[in-house]
């Protein structure tokens, strides 16, 4: 695979149609605590639109956290309770289940020509104008690349941070087994374009504050595994560890990282609700489990939210988990949506 073969990408003519008109006015519509993921890719694509004259509104239901206040453009995502439009284009990137938009969405719908779903999810629910789904990519970011090389859009150095960084997270560091020759050639492009890996590195893992070493102790002195070594399962309760140190460390990964687990879990109680990150090592599809609960994600990486109390919800993901990891397909449970 030559270079220019690992870059070229496959963009529906419909995915391209809406950015190429003249400029108006665009809305980069981000889901429930936006991510890496998802806010590297909607600020690198609104930074290419604002670049070529359009106005751009960046938002979602919830703020950017404090931890990902080093992304370009960061400053300009705000958290919205109300749109007001019109819009010629909203984007939304890396969000499977129009739920996790809470409502915004369907303003949008009211205001908006058209829609562009952009995801790499196999689970997502195509409810776009325009639905473009790749499950070959790595990342949503790598998605949002391959759409500004074919609309012929500069790539400056806080595009190239923003879609690095998008890609770094989503891939977990490069590590999970959805990474391909293609995704390193992009990361490569991005660098060439001036991302730099020491300092985005640096900021995700390396900016902790002088109390977060003595959260993590307490957190990891919670985690508690199965018998069997094949499962482990980590539970917060509200208040228990501040949200700010939630954000900005990827708990579930600790015990994920557990020589025996198989499958990791991670449950937080946040207003009666339980947020699930599932992690998976293997051949367990986590993201079936997940969809049982009005969830979603990939196979090793998946989430939902399921009604409370903390320890019912505990003890129904953990009883749908031992039943993927016996082979058998998890039952039938009671959900509150992603």
């Amino acid at each position: 695979m030559t270079p220019a073969q690992a870059l070229a990408v496959d963009v529906p003519a419909e995915v391209r149609a809406p950015f190429i008109r003249p400029p108006g006015r665009a809305l980069m519509l981000g889901h429930v605590h936006p991510d890496a993921d998802v806010l590297g890719a909607l600020l690198g694509l609104g930074l290419a639109l604002d670049d070529r004259g359009w106005t751009v509104t960046w938002g979602g239901p919830h703020p950017a956290p404090e931890v990902l206040r080093f992304l370009p453009g960061v400053e300009r995502y705000r958290r919205l309770e109300r749109l007001t439009g019109p819009f010629d284009v909203v984007v939304t990137a890396d969000c499977p289940n129009p739920g996790r938009m809470e409502g915004l969405l369907e303003q949008a719908r009211a205001l908006a020509v058209v829609v562009v779903n952009i995801d790499h999810h196999g689970d997502n629910r195509r409810y776009g104008d325009v639905n473009w789904i790749d499950t070959t990519a790595a990342a949503t970011g790598e998605m949002v690349y391959g759409l500004l090389v074919a609309l012929g859009s500069s790539i400056t150095p806080a595009i190239a941070t923003n879609l690095f960084t998008a890609i770094h997270t989503d891939t977990g560091s490069f590590r999970y087994s959805n990474v391909t020759p293609k995704t390193f050639h992009v990361a490569g492009a991005l660098v060439a374009a001036g991302a730099d890996p020491a300092s985005v590195g640096g900021c995700l893992y390396e900016r902790r504050g002088p109390e977060s070493l003595r959260w993590l102790s307490e957190t990891l002195g919670r985690v508690r595994v199965s018998e069997d070594g094949r499962l482990a399962w980590l539970t917060l309760a509200t208040g228990a560890v501040p949200d700010a140190f939630i954000e900005a460390e990827e708990l579930v990964n600790y015990p994920r990282s557990l020589a025996s687990v198989r499958v990791a879990c991670l449950l937080r109680e946040q207003g009666g609700q339980v947020k699930v990150s599932l992690r998976a090592k293997g051949d367990v599809d986590v993201s079936r489990i997940a969809a049982r609960f009005g969830g979603g994600g990939h196979p090793n990486a998946a989430g939902c939210t399921v009604a409370g109390p903390l320890g019912r919800a505990t003890d129904e993901v953990l009883a749908a988990v031992r039943a993927a990891l016996d082979g058998s397909p998890p039952g039938e449970v009671s959900s509150s949506g992603a």
